[in-house]
């Protein structure tokens, strides 16, 4: 035996194999020979043969820990990751430093959407075993699962200093630059796993994801079917592809990626979520039952339970079966709220006050004269603001299907901008910030505006958040032109209590929170219209449904632009839209969703907060 696990642990597997065999041949209930057999199957991809020796060799080894640490690995790698967890967790009662345990448990609880679990695992499993590179790629796994990817950059960057030839950190580590937003470094990433690994449709599927993020919509869409005729039953691609092929309009094909999907993993709630926001309703009550199963079953991952509300939620809304959808939506809204609040992510309300208060503070007559130096005067920026779900995704298809606009999404770049200001003159009291870098930071946006426009007279970022940062837009680009999107606070923060945002948002999941914020916006939108130096046009999402003819006139003068009939058949316009409102844009113009408060009313008293604003409040100045 000794010989055999000589030759074993020199990779010499052939040679291990004779002498385990001819050990059992003398002694066939000989246990470690049963065990190390086992060992050597599931090396060689055969699990479920592995899985039978070691079992024969558990009740003789009880107290051996490598024992069900092998056990654990060999029903993990056959989907059986409750049992797996349970023999990792024998391991660890036998010898509770056993760092590969850890690392293998943490793995799985990963799998398992256990994250934070994961994470406690891998740091005990670091502490451990630190050269191990699977330690540090587990620990990414759970910070990428808990969504802090600026974290786990470093991990993935440590494990490919100790194993640089390992394809899957170089994609993992491609699809974290993606989320950070780095895309070229994302590339070189994902080109580099394709270069090691160039059977991999995983890293297909990381560059598809990647370039979709990039806005490379022809390039996303190579790369998932890529992805897809190297492993055609992928059910996570063709999944996503249905999402590509929605947000450019082509929903009859993004049904059919979406119906595969579900045929491949009907356990996978997400794929529902998709279908329905194409307003489809479900196929039966079966479908419906299966998402209710996954939204009240603890054992799945708080993920995969809130994606089942969500997903359940809507297809009941879109059947108009409002009393049953109610409650699916708002237990994923509690799941999902609690989940991020153990995280440290809660809307505090105040602070938020307080925010405003300070903009109202900051934003005065002396302000602008102070920074009338800080911008440059394009009439190219336009900006589209106000609460999500309120209407922008429709107003800039309406503008972007002008031929001299183009509608550039939702950009981060005010912001970013706002971030570097900050940097640079940290500490200086904004009268003494560098004018000279102001108009810098504004020249290079301008210059990158240009670059999409290609010509255009006007790109269109409708970031719904750059309302708080008005006053910064109004000196840096001070002949831009503001439209600020309204609508009935309570079918605003209902929208957002129904969709299951993928970048924070934390108050749309509690619909006081919601209507506390959406009020607060209001009475900023407020102040901008008296004081700001800009342009600002205000369009009540029910005044343009009701009379699309006369605001879409309105908007077309606003941006000083002749009349195309086009901006009425906006949702013939074809162009990619990459938020929610990807099918709804690309319907006419529809009534249903006015007042669709009044079919929850119900359910809204029981849990918007008293003293919330409930009605649009009128502002206050001067409006175009």
């Amino acid at each position: 035996m000794r010989a055999g696990f000589a030759h074993h642990q020199a990779g010499r597997l052939r040679h291990a194999e004779a002498l385990y065999r001819k050990a059992l041949h003398k002694n066939p209930g000989d246990a470690n020979a049963l065990h190390l057999l086992g060992v050597l199957a599931y090396q060689r991809g055969a699990a479920g043969q592995a899985l039978r020796l070691i079992e024969r060799a558990l009740p003789t080894l009880p107290d051996i820990p490598d024992v069900h640490l092998n056990f654990g690995n060999v029903l993990r790698e056959l989907g059986r990751l409750e049992e797996a967890v349970t023999s990792y967790r024998r391991a660890l009662a036998l010898k509770p430093d056993y760092g590969m345990a850890h690392n293998n448990l943490a793995a799985v609880l990963n799998q398992q959407g256990e994250f934070r679990a994961g994470l406690a695992g891998s740091e005990r499993a670091i502490v451990l075993i630190p050269e191990f590179f699977g330690t540090h790629v587990t620990h990414a796994d759970a910070l990428m699962g808990l969504e802090r990817f600026a974290e786990a950059e470093a991990p993935l960057r440590r494990a490919l200093d100790l194993a640089p030839d390992r394809a899957q950190t170089h994609r993992d580590l491609g699809w974290v630059l993606a989320k950070l937003g780095r895309h070229k470094e994302a590339m070189a990433s994902l080109e580099h796993a394709i270069a090691l690994d160039p059977g991999d449709p995983a890293v297909y599927f990381a560059l598809a994801a990647t370039l979709f993020l990039a806005k490379d919509l022809a390039g996303s869409e190579a790369g998932f079917r890529r992805a897809l005729a190297l492993a055609p039953a992928y059910a996570a691609a063709w999944h996503e592809l249905g999402t590509l092929l929605r947000s450019t309009g082509r929903f009859d094909e993004a049904l059919v990626c979406f119906n595969r999907a579900i045929e491949l993993d009907p356990d996978r709630p997400e794929i529902y979520r998709s279908l329905a926001a194409t307003g489809q309703q479900a196929s039966d009550e079966a479908e419906l039952q299966r998402l209710q199963t996954v939204l009240k079953d603890q054992k799945r991952s708080v993920s995969d339970r809130v994606s089942a509300g969500f997903a359940l939620g809507m297809l009941l809304d879109n059947a108009g079966r409002c009393d049953e959808a109610f409650p699916a939506f708002a237990e994923a809204n509690t799941l999902y709220r609690r989940e991020r609040a153990v995280a440290g992510d809660r809307f505090d309300i105040e602070a938020f006050r307080r925010q405003v208060d300070d903009l109202i503070e900051l934003a005065t007559p002396a302000f602008f004269s102070m920074a009338a130096s800080w911008g440059t005067a394009s009439q190219l920026p336009v900006f589209i603001v106000g609460m999500p779900r309120s209407g922008t995704t429709l107003v800039e298809q309406i503008a972007a299907s002008h031929s001299r606009v183009v509608g550039a999404g939702e950009l981060n770049a005010i912001g970013e901008i706002w971030d570097h200001l900050a940097a640079h003159n940290r500490g200086l009291p904004l009268e003494k910030w560098d004018a000279a870098h102001a108009r810098q930071l504004a020249r290079r946006h301008l210059a990158f505006l240009q670059g999409l426009g290609n010509g255009a007279l006007r790109v269109v970022d409708k970031m719904p958040d750059n309302i708080f940062f008005l006053w910064l837009i109004a000196a840096l680009f001070p002949a831009a032109r503001i439209i600020w999107c309204r609508r009935d606070l309570r079918d605003t923060c209902l929208s957002c209590f129904f969709h299951h945002f993928t970048d924070g948002n934390i108050y749309a999941y509690d619909l006081a929170d919601c209507a506390t914020r959406a009020a607060e916006v209001e009475r900023l939108g407020g102040h901008w219209l008296r004081v700001l130096p800009l342009q600002i046009l205000v369009i009540d999402y029910e005044k343009l449904v009701a009379n699309p003819e006369h605001e879409t006139h309105r908007l077309t003068d606003f941006l000083d632009l002749a009349w195309e009939p086009a901006c009425l058949d906006f949702h013939r316009t074809e162009r990619p839209v990459l938020t929610a409102s990807a099918w709804q844009v690309r319907q006419p113009l529809y009534t249903c969703s006015v007042g669709r408060w009044r079919r929850y009313a119900d359910h809204l008293a029981r849990h918007w907060r008293d003293g919330s604003s409930k009605e649009k409040a009128a502002p206050r100045g001067r409006r175009l």
